[in-house]
């Protein structure tokens, strides 16, 4: 009962979330949270710093992903100490890589990218769990079970990057081309469905004058997905079936990174099959090999009450904090966009 209650209560948060985020956030007085007032100019006004929600949604996708994460795999058996020492690894390893591959790529010093954050951790991650396996059964006295620790971390990703493209939303990054542009047979589809980016601080308007234009909804289109394929995720890992639990958001996430390419208008370099594109194609078939040659290992029954039990606790909660915070400021502080922040007294309140 509590397994079907804790997809159902997934499913129907994700849907009221995404739902109101498409209608929201792609409104102009939803990309700045906040300005910080740093210097003060000479007329009396004061050169802010731009907090925005982008790094709002990226630092709570990423946050709720790692919980998500160290719940399914206390539910197998995975000491939360464990579980939290090996995501903090990959996220100390792909965090700084979401600029890097953006600068290199883009060539972009000041922007992100989760996708080349992703195909890092592609890289990394199986590397990494086969490294740690004697080290654990040897220190821990605990063994790692490959599957099912591979199927929770696909699992988290993708559940975070749902939430996390709503930063998108509200930045008016990783934009869909116009309607206008599209396939004839595209446009139809979206024409009653589509995204309208307002503000000449959204990325869609300064980098391509798209302001008030009809976009394919890219941002939307992704997050659903994602959504669905970490649900169902969950739905397969809580049945036992992990490696399908591994492959479904695996095969979901860069199967439409792949696709997803070809409806966005951003710039995505200069070839006609983009870097991001090679990066999806590559992953896919990696860690679809990876998934389906690595042997089912024990039979594990997983405890949601348990895993609950573990990762509701204060330490644990208080690190998740602060680790959000870290994250939010990592990706809030806006580097293209300055603020003037003026103040005054209101005469008829003293």
């Amino acid at each position: 009962m509590l397994n079907v209650s804790f997809v159902a209560a997934l499913a129907l948060g994700f849907l009221a979330l995404i739902a109101w985020g498409v209608r929201t956030l792609p409104a102009e007085n939803w990309q700045m949270l906040a300005a910080i007032p740093l210097r003060k100019s000479e007329d009396g006004s004061w050169r802010g710093l731009n907090l925005t929600f982008y790094g709002f949604f990226s630092a709570t996708g990423t946050a709720f992903g790692f919980v998500i994460m160290l719940l399914l795999l206390a539910s197998v058996g995975m000491p939360v100490a464990l579980s939290f020492a090996l995501a903090l690894f990959v996220l100390l390893v792909c965090v700084p890589a979401s600029r890097l591959v953006a600068a290199l790529v883009e060539g972009k010093r000041n922007t992100f990218t989760v996708a080349g954050a992703a195909f890092v951790a592609t890289i990394v991650f199986p590397l990494l769990l086969i490294a740690l396996r004697p080290l654990a059964r040897r220190f821990l006295h605990h063994e790692i079970l490959l599957l099912p620790t591979f199927a929770a971390t696909a699992i988290a990703y993708v559940l975070g990057e749902a939430i996390g493209r709503l930063a998108c939303l509200s930045f008016g990054c990783c934009y869909g081309m116009p309607l206008r542009d599209a396939n004839p047979v595209i446009a139809r589809i979206f024409q009653k469905h589509n995204l309208l980016v307002s503000g000449p601080t959204k990325k869609a308007s300064y980098a391509s004058g798209l302001a008030g234009e009809s976009l394919i909804p890219v941002q939307a289109i992704t997050s659903v997905v994602l959504a669905i394929a970490g649900i169902a995720g969950v739905g397969l890992f809580l049945a036992q079936r992990f490696r399908l639990a591994a492959l479904v958001p695996v095969l979901a996430s860069w199967g439409w990174r792949a696709c997803s390419e070809c409806l966005r208008a951003d710039y995505r370099g200069t070839s006609r099959i983009s870097t991001y594109q090679l990066m999806a194609i590559f992953s896919a078939a990696y860690l679809g090999i990876f998934l389906l040659l690595t042997p089912s290992g024990a039979t594990v029954m997983p405890d949601l009450a348990t895993g609950f039990a573990q990762v509701c606790s204060a330490p644990v909660m208080l690190l998740v904090q602060i680790f959000w915070v870290g994250l939010f400021l990592y990706y809030g502080r806006s580097r293209v966009t300055a603020s003037t922040v003026t103040f005054h007294v209101v005469a008829d309140r003293i």
